[in-house]
């Protein structure tokens, strides 16, 4: 019997980010996943690298462990040699389809599953803080679902000149769904929906699902997908899903692509009800009612202002080390703070005593906040 792979992708921005360090490659049998990490553009440019070398090096030959390596080494390089790009890196997830077999290359918090009559498994380990702590006991999933740091990677390709590559292989058979993906979708979509939705007829009907269930639910990071189905055929190649028109993002020579909005669908109708004049004794209520909510508003506006030119703390972005102006907290969907001042320097390189200042989010006037900021090797 042979095997195919039908396969589609898809990149998109979120819904608070400012650009897309997500890169993924869809050069059948080889498929990955980076999710880029560093201030600025750093992020962008260490998974565009890796990616590059990672394709370049597997159409060279090299197998998909020491095509990673290479991709390492090149990341590396590049944040050694600019001081721009200094503590940059990126996670990998990659997939080399063989056969009835898929070998796979790992580093950092992006993931693989396999669907399998109906059953979804996750075939990576989250090299990430939280994920070390799930495995030892002292954090429960949910747990670390919520957790402040569940972002900060453990382990991530291209932050040292060496790294420990998880290697291992499944075998494949006809019905087997695989999904390679970033975090921006396991963050927001539980694992029984991403089950759902890799149920769909066709790897683009999946792809399409899973990116706008994250976006639906927040769309707080960049989200990738890639989604591949493995089938009965009567070729040796794997080919590409008929139905993937919106494989928009990064290609295999890294090169950044548009990435996908995934425009809200319009909201239905709604009826309008029969309503009569109100009296003019109940106009007069609400009229006053009104000016009192706006007079609120415009009273926690000015006390906003004023909150965030001068309360300052030092956090976690994306893994690196940031100066935020505001407070410390949330409500709701609502963050009541901004990032002030970015930095390179990963979070994860820090000792035991700078973790716990940076965890305490202490408040700070700004000038605290920068001497802080400087201690912690934030500020060349």
């Amino acid at each position: 019997m042979t095997l195919v792979a039908r396969h589609a992708a898809l990149t998109d921005i979120g819904l608070h980010r400012r650009s897309n360090e997500d890169r993924f490659i869809v050069a059948p049998p080889l498929f990955a996943v980076c999710d880029g990490m560093g201030g600025a553009e750093a992020g962008e440019v260490a998974a565009g690298l890796a990616v590059e070398t990672l394709a370049a090096r597997f159409a060279a030959g090299e197998g998909i462990v020491a095509a990673a390596r290479a991709a390492n080494a090149a990341v590396y390089a590049r944040a050694s040699e600019r001081r721009e790009e200094s503590g940059m890196g990126t996670t990998l997830t990659a997939l080399v389809v063989d056969e009835d077999q898929g070998h796979f290359a790992h580093v950092g918090d992006s993931r693989a599953y396999r669907l399998r009559d109906g059953v979804l498994e996750q075939l990576s380990a989250d090299h990430s803080l939280v994920g070390e702590m799930v495995r030892e006991g002292r954090l429960t999933p949910e747990e670390a679902a919520a957790h402040p740091h569940r972002s900060v990677l453990s382990r991530a390709l291209g932050t040292e000149a060496e790294v420990e590559i998880d290697r291992f292989s499944v075998d494949l058979r006809s019905g087997d769904v695989l999904l390679l993906c970033s975090d921006g979708l396991t963050s927001e979509v539980s694992d029984d929906e991403i089950r759902e939705m890799l149920g769909a007829a066709t790897p683009a009907e999946a792809a399409r699902a899973l990116v706008d269930a994250a976006r639906a639910a927040g769309g707080h990071d960049n989200v990738t997908v890639v989604v591949i189905r493995i089938e009965e055929g009567g070729e040796t190649d794997a080919s590409a899903d008929s139905g993937a028109a919106d494989v928009r993002g990064a290609d295999v020579r890294g090169g950044e692509g548009a990435a996908a909005t995934g425009a809200a669908a319009p909201a239905a109708p709604v009826a309008a009800a029969p309503s009569k004049t109100p009296a003019p004794r109940a106009a007069r209520r609400r009229l006053i009612t009104l000016v009192v909510v706006l007079a609120l508003v415009a009273l926690l506006g000015l006390a906003g202002v004023v909150v965030v030119n001068t309360c300052y703390f030092v956090g976690v972005d994306d893994g690196t080390l940031a100066v935020y102006s505001g407070l410390p907290w949330s409500i709701g969907p609502l963050e009541l703070h901004s990032i002030y001042l970015r930095s390179t320097r990963p979070y994860v390189l820090l000792d035991e005593s700078e973790r716990a200042l940076v965890d305490a989010h202490e408040i700070h006037s700004k000038d605290e906040a920068l001497r802080l900021a400087e201690e912690l090797g934030m500020v060349p």
